[in-house]
């Protein structure tokens, strides 16, 4: 009978959920009645009453501390240094209770504090209630004070903050209170999340502008980490010429003539060898992925009613150079506009088997999937599209039987097109582009079916439309980018020449059109697009012959406006042409 209470093969065994609780809510009643207390610890003027078994369960501090080789095992009053009385008494509390409160006005000192008594959990708390509240404003401090404590978790948290929230993040004044080596370790990350590096410039000179006298002398070393082959160079060097001090306008104006001198790239040198070294490779969150939109194809050879419009889509990473193929468009369609914003593209109107759209489709990178949004007040093809003030602009076209010659604007919060106004002159297969809030449109045909050198700024706040110079050569079917301040007028197609290899470059100081370098096939039709400081040029037709119908071009060209070369690289999927790109 003795043996009854003891476990049997079979038998089940149960546990208490609640157990560990009871047993550590009866441990603070005796605490706070000071029942079976066997030491005190004097923090500060403060003394507290606890048992030397509890403390050394909870903390290997204090396991070390009453352990029998330690002085402080006999003593019945032991002091702990180092910590204020308050802070101590939080810390008692959770080793009792498990409980701790903490707010902004105590974890710094209850993080540390709570390190250096290793209670690990506690730690754990501190950093993530400091993840919690960390914002633009106050992540460099908290990156500061995790560096400080060597709180690795804190700091690789807050350092990843700072990376994704650069652009708001150097803009605050404990930004400009980094130290030099805080300053460069942050510049030199490959995460920064940065459209390009001239803004990682601008951060690197309100950091030595801030105190240039003490921080003249580390110029050379904070600007170090900028990759200066990526830095539009007129730019560039207007802000230098800016720069009212002597001895730092000489080192930047040096600085820029290395940087020229890395730019100077071979004519015969391949697109791969131009990103070898660091110093000319984007980071990698400015990488930026092509997306080649729809379009029509035709083989070489092949009769004029051979177009086949298209639905599928293609990506483009400029940093490796693959093509992929992603989720294919609900309609099929070429002569579309497509254009970016809130990290969603948009393909609008376009037309296929002559039919004209209206419909408006929307692309989620996340969800890699087609969504319908609103359809526009009428269907068009051969239009121009662009981002202005939030809102996607789509002008003129070809509108059924006639060009027309409405503005159509897309709010996406409301998903609703509006038209909002009238082009100077209709116009349709025209490029179009945005830059510093107006609009450019260029070339194209016109009502009377010629092809038009006009260049014309269209102002949406005003709804005013402006004559800039003409182009020199008569385009329709062209590519339109803007680049370094400068609007580029790429290949295209009139009926006296036909497809055209050759590009006109507008400059805003000069106001006028310069001829730069003429890719090396004839297009028209094609995709232009900037990124990160090159222009890529996609697709397109070639030039008919012998009364052929031109075949689509499946081929890819660079231009670098620093050498003003171009470059071929790793050609589409599918050729195309008289589709839409897209930049995310």
């Amino acid at each position: 009978m003795a043996n009854e209470g003891c476990a049997k093969a079979g038998d089940s065994p149960f546990s208490s959920d609640k157990h560990a609780q009871l047993i550590l809510a009866q441990i603070n009643k005796m605490r706070n009645g000071q029942h079976f207390c066997d030491v005190q610890l004097q923090v500060g003027k403060e003394t507290f009453k606890v048992h030397r078994l509890v403390l050394a369960a909870s903390s290997p501090y204090f396991a070390a501390l009453f352990a029998g080789g330690m002085k402080e095992s006999s003593k019945d009053v032991v002091q702990i240094l180092g910590i204020e009385a308050g802070i101590f008494q939080i810390l008692l509390d959770f080793i009792y209770t498990g409980i701790v409160n903490i707010g902004v006005n105590n974890v710094q000192e209850l993080i540390v504090a709570a390190d250096m008594l290793q209670l690990t959990e506690v730690v754990n708390l501190c950093c993530e209630f400091l993840k919690g509240q960390i914002d633009p404003l106050n992540c460099i401090g908290i990156f500061q004070f995790s560096e400080q404590i060597a709180c690795h978790d804190l700091l690789e948290f807050t350092e990843n903050y700072i990376h994704v929230h650069f652009l708001e993040v150097h803009s605050g004044e404990e930004f400009l209170a980094l130290t030099k080596d805080q300053l460069i370790k942050i510049l030199r990350s490959e995460e920064l999340s940065i459209e390009d590096e001239y803004q990682v410039f601008l951060a690197a000179m309100q950091w030595i502008l801030k105190d240039l006298g003490k921080r003249r002398k580390h110029v050379v070393e904070v600007l170090d980490p900028i990759r200066f082959p990526l830095l539009p160079p007129q730019r560039l060097l207007k802000y230098i010429e800016g720069i009212s001090d002597f001895n730092l306008r000489v080192a930047l104006q040096t600085l820029l003539k290395e940087y020229c001198e890395v730019c100077k790239s071979p004519k015969e040198n391949k697109f791969s060898s131009f990103l070898q070294t660091s110093k000319v490779r984007p980071r990698k969150k400015a990488r930026k992925y092509l997306y080649a939109v729809g379009g029509y194809t035709r083989l070489q050879g092949g009769r004029w009613s051979d177009s086949r419009a298209l639905s599928c889509v293609e990506r483009f990473d400029t940093f490796s150079q693959y093509w992929t193929t992603v989720s294919s468009l609900h309609q099929a369609r070429c002569g579309l506009g497509v254009a970016v914003l809130g990290g969603m593209v948009y393909a609008i109107g376009g037309e296929k088997d002559s039919m004209i759209f209206d419909c408006t489709e929307c692309y989620d990178p996340v969800t890699k999937q087609w969504t319908t949004v609103a359809s526009m007040n009428h269907p068009r093809c051969g239009l121009g599209v662009c981002v202005c003030y939030g809102a996607i602009y789509a002008l003129g076209g070809w509108v059924g039987a006639e060009i027309g010659n409405t503005i159509e604007r897309f709010d996406p919060d409301e998903n609703k097109w509006e038209v909002v106004g009238n082009m100077a002159m209709s116009r349709y297969y025209f490029g179009c582009c945005e830059m510093q809030g107006l609009i450019y449109v260029i070339g194209g045909i016109s009502n009377e079916g010629i092809e038009l050198r006009s260049f014309e700024v269209y102002d949406p706040l005003s709804k005013r439309w402006s004559p800039l110079p003409p182009m020199g050569t008569r385009r329709a079917y062209l590519g339109v980018a803007a680049l370094n301040d400068c609007i580029y007028s790429i290949g295209g197609w009139n009926e006296t020449q036909d497809a055209l290899h050759t590009v006109e470059k507008y400059s805003f100081e000069e106001e006028k059109w310069v001829e730069v370098a003429s890719m090396k096939v004839p297009r028209a039709g094609m995709c232009a697009v900037a990124v990160n400081g090159l222009l890529y040029v996609s697709g397109g037709r070639s030039s008919s012959h012998d009364f052929l119908a031109p075949g689509t071009l499946d081929s890819v060209e660079v231009y670098n406006p620093h050498s003003d070369t171009w470059t071929e690289i790793g050609n589409m999927i599918t050729s195309r042409c008289e589709g839409g790109v897209a930049v995310l």
